[in-house]
């Protein structure tokens, strides 16, 4: 009897962690043959190994992709989270990014140069843990280089979170942003978009 498998196919944006779109980028990036696009495409953005897809049927295949595609359609979060949970705690975007701090700033461009793959840490200079919070206020915890250790905790947070911070540099006109490989990340939709119509070809 065969083994069966259960594959989620995300339906919005807030269903894929940015883990999955930083393995996503890293894995399609540069790949020109459409099936190895469709192969590293639903595996990365659903979350399963190469090995389990390869045995998928050809109908299903195109059903996964069919949603993909569907999720592709829909718009990313254009808006920024002021707080966000992870793991029973919560995290605060920083209240006053005109007091930021020298190794905040220094950091902060440094990671900003990694593009998608530094994203994580990027996130975790920005949101901290919350200390002290009265109404819409709060305060966060000062930073020290312990917050880009535990960085990973932000791979877990959604495409929906990296996009409105994102947006909120564009807007801003961020020269850490413009200067680093993530101002093209900015045209994520598009980017998965132009893949899931490539590979939906073959």
């Amino acid at each position: 009897m065969k083994k069966q498998v259960e594959i989620i196919v995300p339906e919005r944006w807030s269903d894929v962690s940015l883990k999955h779109y930083q393995n996503y980028v890293s894995e399609v990036s540069g790949l020109e043959d459409e099936d190895e696009i469709v192969l590293k495409s639903i595996s990365t953005l659903c979350g399963v190994p190469t090995s389990i897809v390869k045995r998928l049927k050809i109908n299903d295949i195109k059903t996964i992709y069919h949603k993909l595609s569907e999720l592709i359609s829909k718009p990313v979060n254009k808006s920024i989270f002021n707080k966000i949970k992870i793991k029973d705690a919560m995290y605060g975007f920083h209240p006053n990014l005109d007091e930021m701090s020298l190794g905040e700033f220094v950091d902060l461009e440094d990671n900003c140069k990694e593009g998608i793959e530094g994203l994580h840490n990027v996130l975790s200079i920005l949101y901290r843990p919350i200390t002290e919070e009265k109404g819409n206020k709060y305060n966060i915890e000062a930073y020290t280089e312990n917050h880009i250790k535990n960085a990973s905790l932000f791979q877990e947070v959604s495409i929906d979170v990296v996009n409105g911070v994102m947006i909120f540099f564009y807007t801003l006109g961020s020269k850490c942003l413009r200067s680093s490989n993530l101002y093209s990340s900015l045209n994520l939709q598009n980017q998965v978009q132009e893949v899931i119509m490539d590979g939906s070809e073959s």
